[in-house]
């Protein structure tokens, strides 16, 4: 699930909130420190949280053989 990151406008308080995507575009998001509406989404705040799947072979490398072949 993934992880925004706000800013508050009015306090300063940065935060973060999980939810989904679509919960995202239906949610009024307000500071949990001042209850102000006036936040803004931080550009570099979305990490997403779960497994990670890969087809990469885990030897190394991109290429799988530790080479770093990526060039």
């Amino acid at each position: 699930m993934p992880t925004y990151e706000y800013r508050c406008e009015r306090c300063s308080h940065t935060f973060e909130i999980k939810m989904t995507v679509d919960e995202k575009k239906k949610t009024k998001v307000s500071c949990p420190q001042c209850n102000s509406e006036e936040v803004g989404q931080q550009l570099f705040g979305v990490s997403f949280s779960g497994k990670k799947k890969t087809d990469r072979n885990s030897s190394g490398g991109c290429c799988g053989d530790g080479t770093g072949c990526c060039g």
